[in-house]
């Protein structure tokens, strides 16, 4: 009986050391090792940007009346039986980002479909597709032409066509405010645009 006893107390004291020696072990736990795998200051500043708060996401909108574009036969502008080719948008999406410095990059993607005329052309063209970052309705801190080369191929009577505008940035100091982004086809000749 005095033997199980003193065993009892053996084992009650092995639990409790293993008990002890274990919050040992957990008070050098930090947060900061679970986030970014370690204490690698690298890691750490990539972690944070990472689950940064996001300053500015603006919605895509396509802007009024550029949705669609005709392109026409050479010299027969506005001629409905010369239409070669219709390009549309059918879909935009966009993805941003925050960094430390609090300047947000958005990367704006843009997709669509070229359609054959009414004569059933085939060939190669090119949409003019413009990206446009607006803040408050008139101060524009983004504008750049995409140009896209799409070809519909013989036998066929349309193309998709995509992209993605990688730059599209709104500094710090002017992420408060009302954003959009426009996308459309812009067939101005009006080269400050770019």
């Amino acid at each position: 009986m005095n033997s199980v006893g003193f065993s009892g107390k053996v084992l009650s004291a092995f639990a409790l050391v293993l008990t002890l020696s274990a919050c040992s072990s957990i008070s050098s736990f930090s947060p900061r090792s679970l986030v970014s795998g370690g204490t690698d200051p690298k890691a750490e500043q990539e972690a944070l940007e990472r689950f940064a708060p996001v300053a500015v996401c603006p919605d895509v909108q396509v802007r009024e009346g550029t949705q669609m574009l005709a392109v026409f036969e050479k010299g027969k502008q506005g001629d409905l039986s010369a239409v070669r080719f219709q390009g549309t948008i059918r879909k935009f999406a966009r993805e941003c980002r925050t960094d430390a410095s609090g300047t947000t990059t958005i990367k704006v993607g843009v997709a669509g479909r070229l359609l054959a005329g009414p004569n059933g052309a085939v060939g190669a063209t090119t949409l003019p597709v413009r990206v446009v970052l607006v803040r408050n309705g008139d101060e524009v801190l983004y504008s750049k032409l995409y140009p896209q080369n799409v070809t519909i191929a013989p036998g066929t009577a349309a193309a998709d066509w995509d992209f993605v505008a990688p730059d599209v940035t709104v500094p710090g100091d002017k992420s408060r405010g009302n954003f959009v982004i426009y996308v459309g086809f812009d067939e101005s000749k009006d080269k400050k645009k770019k």
